[in-house]
């Protein structure tokens, strides 16, 4: 029964985290520039931005359906490690990606964003090392990471919606 107590923390912060991170997606997918004369860096900046919030999205509802089918016992324990393998370079992949979009002006957003994917990565990387050695540190640390990676995404796009520059669009 302890167990259960224990898996039902990150299961929990993992649904709030898809959750938002679904709404906020869908929100930010839509920020325009708010001036017509925006520059072509600050256009394509938007552009990529938005593509990767939509990538990291569909990748956390893609592992979400995953962690589902763990929850109710369709995946075992190795299974749902290899599951995680075969995650982690995507979300490396991801992070990588935010690190290169720079634009001086979105800095800060850029950088909180990239903490988001680190930090969503290293909660899988937490949570598997939980699976292979049932240690709850690991599972602690894994719904840090996971908290840390929903205020990081939180953070970055209230930066950008302060910046005066984008609307994000509900």
């Amino acid at each position: 029964m302890r167990k259960d107590r224990v898996i039902t923390l990150p299961l929990l912060i993992l649904i709030i985290f898809a959750s938002v991170t679904f709404l906020n997606s869908s929100q930010l997918s839509l920020a325009q520039t708010s001036t017509s004369t925006s520059s072509q860096p600050t256009t394509s900046f938007v552009n990529s931005f938005a593509k990767l919030v939509k990538d990291a999205h569909d990748l956390t509802q893609s592992y979400q359906n995953e962690f589902g089918k763990w929850k109710t016992h369709q995946h075992d324990n190795k299974t749902m490690i290899s599951i995680i393998n075969d995650y982690l370079p995507k979300y490396e992949n991801l992070a990588n990606e935010s690190k290169m979009l720079q634009l001086k002006q979105y800095q800060n957003a850029s950088a909180l964003y990239t903490k988001s994917l680190g930090s969503e990565l290293q909660s899988y990387v937490h949570f598997r090392n939980f699976l292979l050695t049932n240690n709850s540190t690991e599972n602690k640390l894994s719904s840090k990471f996971l908290s840390d990676a929903f205020k990081y995404e939180i953070d970055s796009f209230k930066v950008l919606n302060s910046s005066g520059l984008f609307t994000v669009v509900s």
